[in-house]
């Protein structure tokens, strides 16, 4: 009776608009997008557009406009290439899952919401 039906923590995801696509290389299948906020080589990150588009992947072959290899890309408004698997349009959106929040239940039906 005291049994949670779906376990005792939720954790409630948090996306980050991270870029924007600018140009899409079918040959090389490279990506060039419009940075927003922080970018690092190895981010979780889900590409949507019109249309009910989308898919995730993992920033992979990251490099900066003067075609440096790069781990990660601070500075907003950077134009930046990565390698995506799927094609992209100009115009759709990249969001990055970030860290989200917790909703920890305790036995008496409470629950506390943490940063994760």
């Amino acid at each position: 009776e005291n049994e949670q039906l779906f376990g005792a923590r939720r954790k409630i995801p948090e996306y980050k608009f991270v870029a924007e696509v600018v140009s899409y290389d079918d040959a090389t299948q490279t990506a060039t997008i419009r940075q927003r906020n922080v970018i690092n080589e190895g981010d979780q990150v889900e590409f949507y557009g019109p249309g009910f588009r989308h898919f995730e992947t993992y920033i992979e072959d990251l490099h900066d406009a003067k075609g440096n290899k790069i781990d990660r890309a601070p500075n907003p408004m950077e134009l930046l290439t990565i390698k995506v698997p799927q094609p992209v349009q100009a115009g759709d959106m990249v969001r990055a899952l970030k860290e989200g929040l917790i909703n920890l239940y305790k036995e008496d039906g409470t629950s506390v919401t943490v940063r994760a």
